[in-house]
């Protein structure tokens, strides 16, 4: 537990472009606070389960989101974005690959959030596919075997599903959003994206609260 027993949560998602545009930003809480806060990865859950055909028009309207997190934030994309005929937006296998490293290796599940971010948005890469997920898992070091027995447990796939209807029993309408606890209730430190230099004022201000 962090200072004086403060958590910070990350909501956030695997194939959200804003979560990647945010990506540097927590980064640099988590170099800045990590002595000071707690702080957890959780999945929100963006399109889980979905699973409606991709198509041109689909395609054109994600890019414009890419556009825009690259214009506000500056992080790259692969702007090509040539998907096969089979991919479906469903960000649910990704997240659960991420409570599958928590499971397994919980000092690498941030680190691997952001593996996914940069093969998805960099690479263009499906990691909707349990085989991608697994090899991106094991370039990190983690046991794959391990991971691979994490991510396909049927008790796995009823834990990502209750973590996303946890998020949204907070309030979390969108990503990334960004929640402070003192062990009472959590207090929204910013919902969507904004810099370091605008949420230090907000976090320092948290963190100097007396808790009740």
């Amino acid at each position: 537990m962090g200072e004086h027993g403060r958590t910070m949560l990350y909501v956030t998602d695997p194939m959200c472009s804003w979560c990647w545009g945010f990506s540097p930003v927590m980064e640099e809480i988590r170099r800045s606070y990590r002595d000071r806060v707690r702080i957890e990865v959780w999945v929100g859950g963006l399109r889980p389960g979905n699973t409606e055909r991709f198509d041109e028009h689909k395609r054109e309207y994600i890019l414009g989101h890419w556009k825009a997190v690259y214009q506000r934030t500056g992080q790259p994309f692969n702007f090509s974005f040539q998907m096969g005929q089979d991919f479906t937006y469903d960000t649910e296998p990704p997240s659960r690959a991420v409570l599958s490293v928590r499971q397994v290796q919980p000092q690498e599940e941030f680190p691997f959030l952001q593996d996914i971010h940069r093969a998805f948005y960099l690479y263009n890469l499906d990691v909707t596919k349990e085989k991608l997920l697994t090899d991106l898992a094991g370039s990190r070091g983690i046991d794959t075997v391990k991971f691979r027995e994490a991510f396909q447990d049927i008790e796995m796939k009823r834990r990502v599903w209750k973590e996303f209807e946890e998020c949204r029993a907070l309030g979390v309408t969108g990503f990334p959003t960004l929640l402070g606890s003192q062990g009472v209730g959590y207090r929204v430190l910013t919902q969507g994206y904004q810099s370091f230099q605008a949420l230090t004022p907000i976090i320092e201000s948290w963190l100097k609260q007396e808790i009740d």
